[in-house]
Order: C-alpha cells, then structure tokens, then sequence
C-alpha cells in the first residue's frame, strides 16, 4: 500500500527540467519586488520620496513587510538564476514522456504563499518589538497624547472599553505592553489634597 503511494509522488517530482523551475522561481521572485515597489499607490511613493510622514503607525509596518517582500524577491530571482544555471550545465536526462513540472510549480507556489504569511507575520512582531523597545527608551505621556496611545492600543490589540477613561486605558495599555507609565495629569482640590483627573475616553 505504501509502496503504491509512494510510487505516483515519486514520479512527480522526478528530476525535473531546472531551467523551468528555475524560470518559475524567477517569476514568483519578480513578483514579489513588483508587489514591493510597483504595486504600492502612488501617494504613497510620493509621500515617501519627500519625506513626508503621515502620522500613521501602520504605514511604518506597511514599509517593514515591503522590505520582507524585497528580500524574499530577492532570494527567489537569485534561486531561480542558480538553477537555470545548474539546468545548463547539469542537464536532466532527455525523457520524451516528461512534461510541464507541475508538481514542482506548486510546490514552488504553496511555499510562495507560506512565505508571504510568514513575512507578514513576521513584520508584524518585529514592528510590535521596534515600538516597545521605542517608547522604553523615549517615555511618552500618553495621558496627553490619547491618539498615540490608541494607535499603540490598536497594535497591541488592546481595546476600550466604555466604562474606560484616558487614565485607566493608558494604565492599562502601559502594564499589558509592558511600557513605563510617564505621568499622570492631577490637580489640587480646594482642601489641597492631590486627585487624579479622570478624563473620560472619547
């Protein structure tokens, strides 16, 4: 029974014809620098190319996974121009009854798109870790900046709820991020005792 399965997955992903898969390794690879550089809006490039930041945390982890995409396209075309190489000068016996490597597409295909989720994945975390490592070095008051802590919030998957004020989120985000809490906004009462200022989250 094993023998009968095992027979047919040999036969294919037989010595196939590198030149093609080679050709093919290209092709994924050429589409991931065009889906790096090519592929992005336009405002985008433009804002890029004069410097312009447009306050958004996402868009610096959208520039983390395009340069994941860049070194992935890379290792594709350079893999692709190897066994196109090692086709010419190793050359698989000639078989009349071969054709197309489909197998070998696929298998070249499924790890294209296994790549590209890991990459994603992977810009995700490492973005995650750039920011904590950030706001460690440099403290931020996020009681004066709720926009910056619901960003942060967002990244973190931290979310407010509606009995939530700016104080208890940002003490919240701060202890589930493992960030130092700057300050707390206070005020004096009449009697001169400190209070904190609980402001509602809007």
């Amino acid at each position: 029974m094993l023998l009968a399965i095992a027979a047919p997955a040999q036969s294919l992903f037989a010595t196939p014809d590198w030149v093609t898969v080679g050709l093919v390794l290209s092709i994924v690879g050429s589409f991931f620098l065009a889906n790096a550089i090519l592929f992005r809006h336009p405002r985008s490039l433009v804002r890029e190319h004069f410097g312009a930041y447009d306050g958004r945390l996402r868009s610096i982890r959208e520039y983390i996974f395009h340069r994941v995409q860049i070194h992935l396209g890379f290792l594709f075309l350079l893999s692709g121009f190897g066994l196109q190489l090692y086709g010419r000068l190793r050359p698989a016996p000639v078989d009349p009854d071969a054709g197309f490597p489909v197998a070998w597409v696929g298998a070249i295909l499924i790890l294209a798109v296994g790549l590209e989720l890991l990459g994603w994945w992977l810009s995700h975390r490492l973005f995650r870790g750039y920011v904590r490592e950030y706001f460690i070095e440099h403290p931020v008051d996020f009681d004066q900046d709720i926009k910056l802590a619901r960003e942060i919030g967002a990244l973190f998957g931290i979310e407010s709820s509606g009995e939530d004020t700016v104080q208890s989120y940002v003490a919240r985000l701060c202890r589930d991020v493992g960030l130092p809490r700057h300050g707390r906004p206070e005020t004096r009462s009449s009697s001169g005792t400190v209070q904190v200022v609980e402001e509602e989250l809007a």
